[in-house]
């Protein structure tokens, strides 16, 4: 058969591999694929965002799966159990699937107030109008040296210096005009009001026209800068339910009907986007993995702009992206005025004399296993701020980009049991309420160091939407490793 050349080579892959399925052949080439999924069972209320990115080595196909909760802990799969490798958008998964054939699974979440272990069928699809290649799915890998770019009629001026933020770059233009350069190769230029938008035509780059009145945020960490900013008012949608909250301005705002729901990240309301006259989409990078949404929304002429300040090693990094909500809202003074503050905070930090604690963070979920942190998350690097030595699992894959780690009780005990200090991680699993609950937890806790101590904190719940507050949870940190401090605005002693 005469292949046309001018076939394109994405298409003709796409082509080749349903020939392969259809051909019956139970084996697909090697590499990484975008697949769709169905999911049947449970109450209905959950779903796994789809498509989803698999990985084919050796003829054996890997799912990489998010759940649309972070309260599914672990997931039975032919007669195996696993462990999610991050909950902090959604329960993920990695688990062994078989494709175009009916997967019966068991997920136990702990939504429900105790634990419940649901059946669920999932069947996987490569190849349909529903997938694509993973190239166009999922690109938050991609890296950019985010260079100033021309724009016809706008001499370029210079480029902000950043602190500590590696993930983006601000460059300045004649008439006001700004470019926001992020590290995954996008740009998006920041248009004063009164300006017309210059013509654009260059890959990846997107026009952000102000003033922003009607901003549809489904990033919640980003809830925090606008905060911070008092410009909450700008936001009228919101990605996260009002009972999902701890910023006050943002329950108020949907309390008073001003901030209202507008669907999940990768189900948005496009009608009532319509309606409030939405003029940007903040994101984060998950939406890499619907790209069906981006498309829809770029049809509608609604800009949508990509955070990646969770991609920023230093926490002050995150911090620092602060300057870019403000770049968007006129708020520059604000934001620079926002991130000195925090960050003198940390500088302020005398760890001279400080003799370094050992600190183990974690959580037990309800299949009896910790939940801690590897050495590359940001909350580690807090707590090195902070003057504590953290003591991490003995992993091999903390170059990795998941940060979060599952480990058997006894594998935390030869490791932390010595710890000067432990930390509940409130965050994903409640804090018991004091030693004497936490030791019944398990017998092996009441043998813990800290636990014989004493030195032993939780965390508040609300801690993770506030990375605004990244100086205030270092300086937080620093007054219970050195100082013992019982009560801070972040953490509490268990008694």
């Amino acid at each position: 058969m005469h292949l046309n050349k001018t076939i394109n080579i994405k298409h003709y892959l796409l082509i080749l591999i349903m020939l392969l399925l259809l051909s019956g052949c139970g084996r697909i080439p090697d590499g990484n694929y975008a697949a769709s999924v169905t999911l049947s069972g449970g109450s209905g209320k959950a779903n796994i965002q789809s498509p989803c990115n698999i990985t084919v080595t050796g003829g054996k196909a890997v799912a990489d799966i998010i759940w649309s909760s972070s309260n599914y802990d672990y997931m039975i799969v032919g007669g195996k159990t696993y462990y999610p490798i991050s909950t902090d958008e959604g329960s993920e998964f990695q688990i062994p699937v078989r494709l175009k054939k009916e997967m019966k699974v068991q997920a136990d979440t702990t939504a429900m107030g105790t634990p419940h272990l649901i059946d669920y069928t999932l069947v996987f699809n490569i190849g349909d109008e529903s997938s694509a290649p993973e190239e166009e799915v999922i690109d938050a890998a991609r890296t950019s040296d985010m260079s100033p770019i021309d724009i016809a009629g706008f001499t370029y001026i210079s480029t902000d210096e950043n602190s500590f933020a590696k993930e983006y770059k601000i460059h300045r233009y004649e008439k006001d005009l700004l470019v926001v350069a992020v590290s995954d190769g996008r740009n998006y230029v920041v248009v004063p009001d009164g300006l017309d938008a210059p013509a654009i035509d260059a890959p990846d780059t997107f026009i952000i026209k102000k003033p922003l009145t009607s901003i549809y945020l489904a990033a919640s960490a980003v809830m925090c800068q606008f905060d911070e900013l008092g410009a909450v008012d700008k936001i009228s949608l919101s990605g996260t339910k009002q009972e999902d909250w701890y910023i006050e301005s943002a329950i108020n705002a949907m309390k008073a009907g001003e901030l209202v729901y507008g669907g999940k990240y990768s189900a948005p309301d496009y009608e009532m986007m319509m309606e409030k006259g939405t003029d940007l989409v903040i994101e984060n990078t998950m939406i890499l993995h619907t790209p069906k949404v981006l498309e829809k929304l770029e049809k509608l002429g609604i800009a949508t702009f990509i955070d990646r300040s969770s991609y920023e090693e230093d926490p002050l990094g995150r911090l620092e992206w602060i300057k870019v909500y403000g770049a968007f809202c006129d708020r520059e003074d604000e934001a620079d005025k926002a991130f000195m503050k925090q960050r003198n905070m940390v500088e302020d930090i005398d760890l001279e004399g400080v003799e370094g604690k050992s600190v183990a963070f974690f959580s037990l979920n309800s299949s009896h296993q910790i939940v801690t942190r590897k050495r590359n998350d940001y909350f580690v690097k807090m707590i090195e701020k902070a003057g504590g030595v953290y003591l991490a699992p003995d992993t091999e894959s903390d170059e990795k980009a998941a940060s979060s780690v599952t480990v058997s009780i006894e594998a935390f005990y030869d490791y932390a049991k010595d710890a000067d200090i432990l930390i509940y991680n409130g965050t994903i699993q409640d804090a018991p309420k004091d030693l004497k609950a936490l030791a019944d937890m398990d017998v092996t806790f009441k043998d813990f160091k800290a636990v014989q101590s004493g030195d032993v904190w939780a965390c508040d719940k609300s801690l993770y939407q506030f990375t605004n507050k990244a100086g205030t949870i270092i300086s937080d940190l620093f007054e219970v490793i050195a100082e013992g401090k019982e009560t801070t605005e972040f953490f509490y002693k268990l008694k």
